[in-house]
């Protein structure tokens, strides 16, 4: 009779064959991923490009910049940060662009190649004003 042998242990989701543990049971020099940051760099084009061509909400006013996209680790979950000229329409452009997150979300869909679209939040941060010498 033939013995079964088993194919190894087996290891929690997301780690690698070869990965190496330490005494403890915690995983050896794990490397962080760059995958966020290429995530974040597409969305932010996207994005970018999204509201420069096609949003048309009277609330959105004045020039709106995409100034960076941060993720999760997990991918699930992305925060832009625009900036809005003049400042005093940052308050009304950046309701504009959270009541549009259904929009912008169908929309990267479509434009990306990103099996999950991850929800999106919008932060406004002051906007760095030309100083004159």
């Amino acid at each position: 009779m033939r013995e079964r042998r088993s194919k190894g242990p087996r290891l929690p989701a997301g780690l690698a064959q070869g990965t190496s543990f330490a005494a403890d049971g915690s995983v050896r020099g794990a490397i962080p991923s760059s995958r966020p940051a290429q995530v974040a760099s597409v969305l932010q084009r996207a994005l970018q490009d999204r509201i420069v061509r096609g949003l048309s909400d009277p609330r959105l006013q004045g020039m709106v910049s995409v100034i960076e996209v941060r993720m999760s680790p997990d991918l699930l979950h992305a925060t832009a940060k625009v900036s809005v000229l003049p400042a005093d329409r940052g308050p009304l452009s950046l309701a504009a662009l959270k009541s549009a997150v259904g929009f912008f979300r169908s929309s990267l869909r479509e434009t990306t190649s990103l099996r999950r679209v991850p929800q999106l939040t919008f932060e406004l941060i002051a906007p760095i004003e030309e100083v004159s010498p």
